[in-house]
């Protein structure tokens, strides 16, 4: 497929107080729009898009495009406007190998081109006719497009998006409100011990979800990395001379890796989140549960999201009546007092920031070092961008397309090993998250 040829003008990078605000903004020549732009993205679930399924109107960083899968299974992604006189091609037939607009029967295949013009006198002007399309690859139960310049890059071989479907459990939430304050929740390491509390009740639970419990003041340190930012978290474990340890990662330019409910599998579990713009005030927020051991609990995730669902993978709790918050149950097992499932508690509290989060009235703190960190990795790859450079995390060579560093563990550390030693162990073991074909744990 080819991607647009025109000249992007980049509008340029601001400073002063609100010197992170633009990348709130991710329309197509906006700096973080462009820099979005250079890295694979979801657009839509797997299942959605079934042999002989209707085409998908999709909108992703302000852009309206349509998704179909042609007659012969090819999957395409194209302006959602015909290019004869701008019908909408969700409406379009399913046929001759590509989708024709039902208005004069334009047909456009998976690349764009135009094949067929019913009622052109001239057989070759069809030939003039190119739709804007993008490159589309399937991966961990998803559909992803890449919407940038040039050649794409790899798809990256990230451990949440390898193997099949017996390995993850792939769902998405719609947030209305920016992408950004969503990613940025992503990584706020101390808010798990305040928004998810949970009450633990055996010595098991203590060492698999102690970080949900404990609130302690946490020792926080962040370092770079190919992909993004690590994340280190430990927190002082009482009567001990132990801590517990997190290690989560800021992966560039919207997405996380961190532990979630394939906890109790132990070791070999990672959830990776993807906080996509559907334009600046809504976002799509892309969730892959994996485990190694394929024995993830997928029919009690499924009941738990979907119990919490409206339809269009929308939240079923409303933010005019506080989101049916219940202030009783927080008196007990609910510190917010939404319920049980995480994704409800992040989406809740990042839309009550405001549809787009005011960056002038925060005052950030000694917790939020990754936040700060995070920032200003997306202003650098704004700049990288705009100066013709690839940004951190772009693939580009086989060999670097392997992320044993992606490191995502809930542990104990002694007071004598250091939090990098103990991360490097993780880091050198290649099957940390290797694929069990057999569905069972090493």
């Amino acid at each position: 497929m080819e991607t647009p040829t025109q000249p992007i003008v980049v509008k340029p990078r601001p400073r002063g107080a609100d010197r992170y605000q633009y990348l709130t903004q991710t329309n197509a020549g906006t700096p973080a729009g462009e820099l979005l732009r250079r890295y694979w993205q979801p657009v839509a679930t797997s299942d959605s898009l079934p042999k002989d399924g209707a085409p998908q109107p999709i909108r992703i960083m302000g852009e309206d495009l349509v998704l179909f899968r042609d007659d012969k299974g090819k999957v395409g992604l194209i302006d959602r406007k015909c290019a004869h006189r701008c019908t909408d091609l969700a409406l379009g037939r399913i046929e001759d190998g590509g989708i024709r607009c039902p208005y004069h029967g334009w047909l456009f295949d998976v690349n764009g081109r135009c094949l067929d013009q019913p009622a052109e006198a001239s057989p070759t002007a069809k030939d003039r006719i190119r739709m804007k399309s993008y490159p589309i690859h399937e991966a961990g139960g998803a559909f992803w497009a890449y919407m940038g310049p040039g050649e794409a890059p790899l798809f990256p071989n990230y451990p949440a998006l390898a193997g099949g479907d017996e390995f993850r459990y792939t769902t998405r939430w719609f947030g209305d409100c920016n992408w950004m304050q969503a990613s940025e929740g992503n990584i706020d390491p101390v808010h798990t011990s305040y928004l998810h509390q949970l009450e633990l009740t055996s010595s098991d639970m203590q060492a698999r979800w102690g970080v949900f419990a404990n609130q302690a003041r946490p020792e926080l340190a962040v370092e770079d990395t190919r992909f993004g930012v690590r994340l280190y978290t430990l927190r002082k474990i009482d009567g001990t001379d132990r801590s517990s340890i997190r290690i989560t990662n800021f992966v560039m330019p919207n997405a996380c890796a961190v532990g979630g409910f394939e906890g109790y599998l132990g070791e070999g579990g990672l959830t990776m989140l993807w906080d996509v713009p559907i334009d600046d005030e809504h976002h799509w927020r892309w969730e892959f549960i994996f485990h190694r051991s394929g024995q993830l609990d997928k029919a009690a995730l499924a009941k738990q999201y979907e119990s919490e669902k409206a339809e269009g993978d929308r939240m079923r709790r409303d933010k005019r009546d506080l989101y049916s918050q219940d202030r009783d149950s927080m008196k007990r097992e609910a510190y917010l007092g939404l319920g049980e499932c995480f994704s409800v508690h992040d989406i809740a509290i990042t839309q009550s920031q405001g549809t787009i989060h005011d960056q002038t009235g925060e005052h950030l703190s000694s917790s939020d070092i990754a936040i700060m960190r995070a920032r200003r990795m997306l202003d650098e790859g704004a700049k990288d961008v705009a100066e013709g450079r690839d940004p951190r995390g772009v693939v580009r060579a086989e060999s670097e397309n392997q992320f044993t560093d992606l490191v995502v563990v809930t542990g104990e550390i002694e007071s004598t090993e250091s939090k990098e030693m103990f991360c490097a162990r993780y880091a050198s073991d290649p099957t940390l998250f290797a694929l069990n074909n057999k569905g069972v744990t090493e």
